[in-house]
């Protein structure tokens, strides 16, 4: 691993980490919660054509940087007790049950993880719902969007404008418990 600082000439171009791996392509991320760069470049690309690649993507970088800078951390960086988990469970069954009858579907099955930055996802094939365990220590409000969020993918996998219709249709004041969830 080796660590670049932007040199003269090349103003724009953001300080990095360079990891050498056996993969094929140069990669870029950024990543939260200072915006760090990493490049994972494949052990034959030269240190200039690593350097030139991130001249390039400089612009993206400084924008990916911004908005990460600008978003405020929405998983509370303590980690949640496990004694939290069977309470959510407890909490989960009957909003998933109430809102799957609701919805006309058969309830999904459900489980609780710890999630680094989702609140929720959906294996449509497996009908399964993933809860991330950092709700325990939410409103039940918040808990009750995930919810509907995750069983609307079982109707519309994609976030395009027929999944908002759903979410429209079954929780209209989504978009307000989804900014208090991201703390926006």
């Amino acid at each position: 691993m080796s660590y670049h600082e932007p040199r003269l000439g090349r103003m724009n171009l953001p300080a990095y980490t360079v990891t050498r791996k056996p993969v094929k392509y140069t990669r870029i991320r950024v990543s939260p919660p200072d915006g760090r760069v990493t490049v994972s470049a494949p052990r034959y690309v030269s240190e200039a054509e690593i350097a030139a690649f991130v001249a390039e993507k400089a612009g993206w970088i400084a924008k990916t940087q911004q908005r990460i800078i600008d978003t405020p951390p929405t998983m509370d960086p303590e980690p949640v007790p496990e004694h939290l988990r069977p309470v959510l469970y407890e909490r989960i069954g009957p909003l998933i049950e109430y809102w799957a009858d609701r919805m006309g579907i058969e309830p999904p099955t459900y489980t609780v993880r710890r999630m680094r930055s989702r609140w929720g996802s959906c294996n449509i094939q497996r009908r399964r719902v993933t809860i991330a365990l950092e709700l325990a220590r939410r409103d039940d409000d918040l808990l009750e969007y995930v919810i509907v969020h995750e069983v609307a993918h079982l109707f519309e996998g994609s976030h395009g404008p027929a999944f908002y219709a759903i979410m429209d249709r079954y929780l209209p004041e989504w978009k307000t418990l989804r900014k208090r969830l991201n703390g926006r």
